[in-house]
């Protein structure tokens, strides 16, 4: 009886430890909007992204530098569709600072891509959306504008800032 009760034991505990392996989560294409920045060696050292949602008044808050401090993987983070998504990306290099701000129309059940290069030196920003059906597609961004007392509010038009 103590045995089969043991070797019952040992099975469950096998069974709960097997079950706390994180497992990736399959989503279905369209049920869910993402942004990914791609991974380079050196393209966001001493860098940040943040980002907001349009607060359906033309504004919205940034949130805290979302890039993990190390990661060794394209990161992804689902976002809000249907609506405007500003961005804030800032990068340094040797004789080069990147500080851009912008938005975008993030459609619901796309995922988005949003790097960023130095080019002849500039900074580019490059958005690529995929849709459910695969089609991929160069989407444009728009200016926006940071606040510079706080660096946290944002608009699309600097007359809302104040």
């Amino acid at each position: 009886m103590f045995r089969k009760l043991f070797t019952l034991l040992a099975v469950t505990l096998a069974l709960l430890g097997c079950s706390t392996q994180e497992m990736p989560v399959q989503r279905k294409p369209g049920s869910f909007t993402s942004l990914t920045f791609p991974v380079a060696s050196d393209q966001w050292e001493n860098g940040k992204v943040q980002l907001a949602t349009d607060d359906r008044k033309g504004c919205g808050k940034f949130s805290n530098n979302i890039l993990p401090a190390i990661f060794e993987k394209d990161f992804t983070l689902d976002i809000v569709g249907d609506q405007d998504t500003f961005f804030h990306i800032t990068r340094s290099e040797l004789n080069l600072e990147c500080n851009e701000v912008g938005l975008f129309y993030a459609t619901r059940g796309n995922e988005y891509t949003l790097s960023l290069n130095i080019k002849n030196q500039q900074c580019e920003i490059s958005l690529t959306e995929k849709t459910p059906s695969g089609a991929l597609n160069k989407i444009n961004t728009y200016p926006a504008y940071a606040s510079r007392v706080d660096g946290i509010k944002v608009c699309i038009n600097k007359d809302l800032l104040y």
